[in-house]
């Protein structure tokens, strides 16, 4: 294997492949941001949970107040289903980070822009990849 720069300070172990496989330094790094959101999110889960039976523990005579309480508990639940979405999208990343093809495209198999795996850590595709999926999704 053959160390290299990969755009950053970040070295990279170019395999038989051609793919680029993040050294220890830049995936524990990643691996600490991707653990520190995942707390954050289960905070809020817990906070939305927790708001959630306030509401639903409510008892109102006037229609008003009930239409008010379910159309908070419908946000509460959209919000919820958003977290666990990111939440899964996290566990993935970890996954991914054990098996050893972290910081790599799920499309391409190439390595993803080290700015937008510091902007969003569980990101699954490059840039390139992302944009063909989105414009894909917007045709069908």
């Amino acid at each position: 294997m053959l160390n290299v720069k990969n755009g950053t300070d970040t070295m990279c172990e170019i395999g038989a492949e051609g793919a680029q496989a993040m050294d220890n330094t830049g995936l524990r790094h990643y691996r600490d941001k991707l653990l520190k959101r995942r707390e954050q999110i289960l905070a809020a889960i817990r906070h939305l949970e927790k708001e959630s039976q306030e509401v639903t523990g409510k008892r109102h005579l006037d229609w008003v107040d009930q239409a008010a309480d379910e159309n908070e508990i419908r946000l509460l639940d959209r919000l919820n289903e958003g977290y666990l979405t990111e939440l899964g999208r996290i566990e993935m990343a970890q996954r991914r980070a054990l098996s050893g093809s972290y910081g790599l495209c799920l499309g391409c198999h190439r390595p993803i822009e080290p700015a937008r795996l510091e902007a969003s850590p569980e990101t699954e595709f490059c840039l390139e990849c992302q944009d063909l999926r989105e414009r894909f999704e917007r045709a069908v």
